[in-house]
């Protein structure tokens, strides 16, 4: 029974490890192997991500997939992230965008270097304003240009620049700046008081790994910079 027991799970591990993932496309910055953007918004994107890294080394990257390939969405776009090393190896700068078509899944994963500027909360925002509410539509070219050029805004602000491709990008929702901001520094002050005085606060442990699979530690592949992701960012489904 054991010895059943240990080849299933090798089996599943050599599945889950065995994934090949494709290699990037000369567009660097969009990587559709799909088909579902047209060429002017892949101009557009490209366009963009070019203007961003040039002006702050960040590399925001969207990646359709057909499927997962047996992965979560999560553990697929860390490792892709990993092995194509987005971002620069110094700063993990980089974001990756990902949408797999068939198993209706989307994810924002942001590298280390990022996660202050793009919080999960702020992450699945941008998937939920900007993203979700087009591809339930179907109109999936406008929620991945959208949600790239909403990437690329915060990444922009987190580096004091303007990026100009970004004036296209519609109002959604109300930004958490000014008073909401020095609101939400005075609770989590009080809180953290009242926690001080008798109660606790835990925190989970944090894995520097994230989900595993290789790093791009190499200097990366397609003219990325060898960044890495703990596995920061959000997932939807829709």
């Amino acid at each position: 029974m054991r010895r059943i027991l240990f080849l299933i799970l090798t089996a599943l591990f050599v599945l889950l490890f065995s994934v090949e993932f494709p290699a990037p496309t000369p567009y660097k910055y969009v990587n559709d192997y799909v088909g579902v953007l047209d060429s002017e918004t892949v101009e557009k994107i490209v366009a963009v991500g070019k203007e961003l890294e040039k002006k702050t080394t960040a590399q925001v990257v969207v990646v359709v997939v057909p499927s997962l390939s047996g992965l979560t969405v999560e553990e697929y776009a860390n490792r892709l992230f990993r092995e194509w090393g987005i971002g620069q190896k110094e700063k993990n700068n980089g974001v990756l965008l990902l949408v797999a078509m068939s198993d209706r899944k989307v994810r924002i994963e942001v590298g280390y270097g990022l996660e202050g500027a793009i919080p999960d909360g702020k992450a699945g925002r941008i998937l939920d304003e900007y993203v979700i509410p087009y591809f339930k539509e179907g109109e999936y070219d406008k929620g991945i240009y959208y949600g790239y050029l909403a990437i690329a805004k915060e990444v922009a602000r987190e580096y004091g620049v303007e990026i100009t491709g970004t004036s296209d990008l519609p109002e959604r929702g109300t930004d958490i700046s000014g008073l909401s901001i020095i609101i939400i520094v005075i609770a989590f002050i009080i809180f953290s008081s009242i926690m001080g005085r008798g109660g606790y606060w835990y925190r989970g442990p944090r894995f520097p790994g994230g989900f595993g699979g290789p790093r791009g530690g190499s200097g990366g592949s397609g003219g990325f910079g060898g960044g890495s992701s703990g596995g920061g960012g959000a997932s939807r489904g829709w």
